[in-house]
């Protein structure tokens, strides 16, 4: 989730007397997840279904009403994550591009709002990782596994790092690929699944873990995207694998990492 400065507040509370602001506005983030069509490609006849996959609230900012992840896939592949909050008096949508070509698209009815001119990830070996297992549910062992390999830190907005935080991996994954009867699908994509390291319940980084290559010999890859405006690092050992800069740039729609917000209705 984009936010400020610890100790500041990321919506306002709602005026005494209206105790169903909070439910008000997670209403509004509920029907929010409709607003925008993301597309893998700019003649696709037809938008990608969004799956939530993971809500929460973030008291420790002020969060009013619960904030939302969304996941598109194309083919079983999730190619684009959004977080969806509330900030002030505006309703985010964050959005971060999990695709490895510059096809994706998202509109606002007929208007494009968000095209991204380069891949939105980059994937690398896993160092010393097991060649993919044969089963479903081993694979999934040896991705909780790999997942809990790396340490994830939040290195926060000021200058000093002093807001520095540790972050932590959520116990179940984000989301599982669904490759199973695609009509489509990549013949070196064997499995594949999403993993947040999260400050309290909210999300910060994702992890895509991904085993790919021919079934013999396939291998697993890793790659991280932000969901957050301040600064990341993750550790793999004692070497760091993989950093986010603060307060990056949101407001540009060719960039992998974007943001489009609406006023919040009264």
């Amino acid at each position: 989730m984009a936010a400020m400065l610890p100790g500041t507040r990321a919506v306002d509370p709602p005026e005494q007397g209206d105790p169903d602001e909070p439910k008000k506005l997670s209403e509004m983030i509920e029907k929010s997840v409709g607003w925008y069509d993301v597309l893998p490609a700019a003649d696709a006849a037809t938008p990608l279904t969004a799956k939530p996959v993971m809500r929460w609230r973030n008291v420790v900012r002020g969060q009013v009403g619960e904030a939302m992840m969304v996941v598109w896939a194309h083919n079983g592949r999730p190619i684009a994550v959004a977080s969806i909050y509330p900030w002030e008096k505006w309703l985010h949508h964050e959005f971060d591009s999990l695709s490895r070509d510059t096809k994706l698209i998202a509109r606002d009815k007929d208007r494009v709002i968000w095209s991204p001119a380069t891949a939105g990830v980059e994937f690398k070996a896993v160092p010393a990782a097991p060649a993919p297992a044969k089963t479903p549910a081993e694979r999934l062992r040896q991705m909780k596994a790999i997942a809990e390999r790396f340490k994830a830190t939040m290195t926060g907005w000021r200058g000093d790092d002093a807001d520095r935080e540790e972050l932590r991996l959520l116990p179940r994954p984000l989301f599982r690929y669904e490759l199973a009867g695609m009509t489509q699908p990549d013949a070196k994509l064997q499995d594949g699944a999403l993993f947040a390291y999260a400050l309290g319940t909210d999300p910060e980084v994702v992890l895509a873990l991904e085993a790919i290559g021919e079934a013999d010999k396939a291998e697993w890859q890793y790659a991280f995207v932000r969901s957050t405006s301040g600064g990341l690092e993750v550790k793999l050992g004692n070497e760091i694998v993989w950093t986010a800069g603060k307060h990056p740039a949101s407001r540009v729609p060719t960039l992998p990492h974007f943001t489009i917000r609406r006023e919040i209705e009264k």
